[in-house]
């Protein structure tokens, strides 16, 4: 009787176990479906944090060229001898009332923003903007300036030695291939020039200019131009409209999206504003009508004055400290208090902004923590009584 008992059971035993496993499969498939659904709404709701952010900070951005303009008209409108509360974008009511009421704060009566002062920051909603307007007639006209240095390339490989820092085998191939690439002929500009042999090799190939550089960021596809020496140190535009894996894994892991993270809390130095060398961008520009180094004293910015040979770092501040409270009138005008004026004063102009019409402006909205931002980069050409936007570039 017992052996018929263990064969009667045995089947259904077996068939307990499969029934087991199955359960437990399916439960494990059932998690791992879990799991996915919860990772995709996760990782889809950082994405869409970060677009909203994204789009959020472009807009302040896009909010600081358009106040940009703004001042920069009021600054031409005074420099005239009218001021503020007279001047109007347009002739309608609306433009007048909206300024009458001041922006709730966003327009400053007291401060002007003047080119090469600043940057210039204000507050918009959740977001911050910052501003910085340079004049490019204080930079040389890079056309002109190469077409100088085809007949003397030394010229070109002094100026960069001397202004930008650059020296050994990096300066001569920066400054051959510059030449080279402006050139209209196929000869190789001393040792280390470059032609169209070496830039069609690369993936993607292309060739070079042969002719006038139509914007200044044509030097990044120079050889030997990288992005330092084209910005300079620290001087790259940013656009952190992204998470990295660590942002990531803290929005899954439950923390706060936004919290600093430790490393960046170390890193970050708000006071560290002044870089460590200047890049060609700071030095050229390709509207300028400049053929040679000389800066206009009301428009400088501090790295501009600092260009100058025997200018001191206090003296940059106190100049533009100064120009602030008023403009200066002539070459005479304040000027020789500061030191080592003979040195550089024949390296100086003195222009009114009603005589400028060369700007270029680049604003950067960012997030309150600093973590999401863009930027825009735009040229403007100002006249008394208008402005026109000649190029338009957003970061990112």
């Amino acid at each position: 009787m017992s052996t018929m008992r263990r064969k009667n059971k045995g089947p259904l035993s077996s068939e307990r176990g499969v029934a087991l496993l199955l359960v437990l499969w399916v439960i494990v498939f059932l998690a791992f479906v879990c799991a996915e659904f919860s990772w995709t709404m996760r990782t889809e709701t950082a994405a869409a944090i970060n677009f909203k952010e994204g789009t959020q900070a472009l807009y302040a951005a896009e909010a600081g060229i358009n106040r940009s303009i703004i001042e920069l008209l009021l600054v031409s409108a005074e420099s005239r001898g009218g001021s503020r509360s007279e001047f109007s974008l347009d002739d309608s009511d609306d433009t007048d009332e909206l300024l009458d009421e001041d922006m709730d704060g966003l327009y400053d009566e007291q401060q002007l923003w003047l080119a090469g002062g600043g940057p210039y920051r204000f507050e918009l909603g959740d977001f911050y903007c910052e501003v910085s307007i340079i004049d490019e007639s204080n930079k040389i006209n890079i056309n002109e300036f190469l077409n100088q240095s085809a007949q003397d390339p030394t010229k070109l490989k002094s100026f960069l030695g001397e202004q930008l820092g650059l020296e050994g085998e990096e300066l001569d191939i920066v400054a051959d291939s510059l030449i080279d690439w402006w050139d209209e002929d196929n000869n190789v500009t001393g040792v280390f020039g470059t032609e169209d042999e070496y830039y069609e090799s690369l993936d993607p190939p292309y060739r070079s200019r042969n002719g006038d550089m139509q914007a200044i960021e044509e030097c990044l596809l120079v050889r030997g131009v990288t992005e330092e020496i084209f910005y300079g140190r620290g001087r790259q535009l940013e656009a952190r409209v992204q998470l990295i894996p660590e942002e990531l894994e803290q929005l899954l892991s439950g923390e706060d999206l936004f919290a600093p993270l430790d490393d960046e809390e170390e890193d970050f130095d708000e006071t560290e504003i002044i870089p460590l060398r200047l890049g060609l961008t700071d030095v050229f520009s390709v509207t300028s009508n400049a053929s040679s180094f000389k800066i206009n004293i009301n428009t400088a910015s501090f790295e501009q004055l600092m260009l100058l040979q025997g200018m001191q770092q206090q003296s940059a501040q106190e100049i533009i400290a100064e120009r602030t409270e008023r403009l200066f009138d002539s070459s005479t005008d304040r000027l020789p208090q500061f030191a080592n004026y003979e040195v550089w004063k024949d390296t100086i102009k003195v222009a009114q902004p009603h005589d400028l019409s060369n700007y270029s402006v680049y604003a950067r909205g960012f997030s309150r923590d600093g973590r999401v931002s863009r930027s825009i980069m735009c040229s403007l050409l100002v006249s008394s009584d208008q402005c026109i936007i000649s190029d338009w570039r957003i970061d990112g």
